[in-house]
């Protein structure tokens, strides 16, 4: 596996559960401290601990201390991998789909 396909597949395992989704659209407010994370998902802070671990490991966000205090900040950049990927497959979904509906069996795989 290529460093680029294990990106890939750490920001769509990170990106696959709605909790962290929602942290992630949390954050887009700006930096957050881990204790205003957890009231804002409802979750106490070793359930949430969990959640910023895979985020982490995606490179989705950066953790800091600072005061004694764990704050954390979003990195869409990792996202920019999904989308490309989403992307270039889309397009290459809808041209196999016309090239199937342009085909003179009307891209049925069936014969009569």
């Amino acid at each position: 596996m290529n460093a680029m396909s294990s990106a890939l597949d750490d920001t769509l395992l990170a990106i696959s559960d709605p909790t962290r989704r929602r942290i992630l659209e949390i954050l887009l407010a700006g930096e957050m401290s881990a204790a205003e994370i957890a009231a804002a998902v409802g979750f106490e802070q070793d359930v949430l601990a969990k959640h910023l671990i895979i985020l982490e490991a995606a490179g989705l966000i950066a953790r800091r201390r600072q005061d004694g205090k764990e704050l954390v900040t979003a990195d869409p950049a990792p996202l920019e991998i999904a989308a490309e990927w989403i992307d270039t497959n889309r397009e290459l979904w809808a041209m196999r789909s016309q090239m199937q509906e342009l085909s003179p069996d009307g891209g049925s795989s069936e014969q009569s």
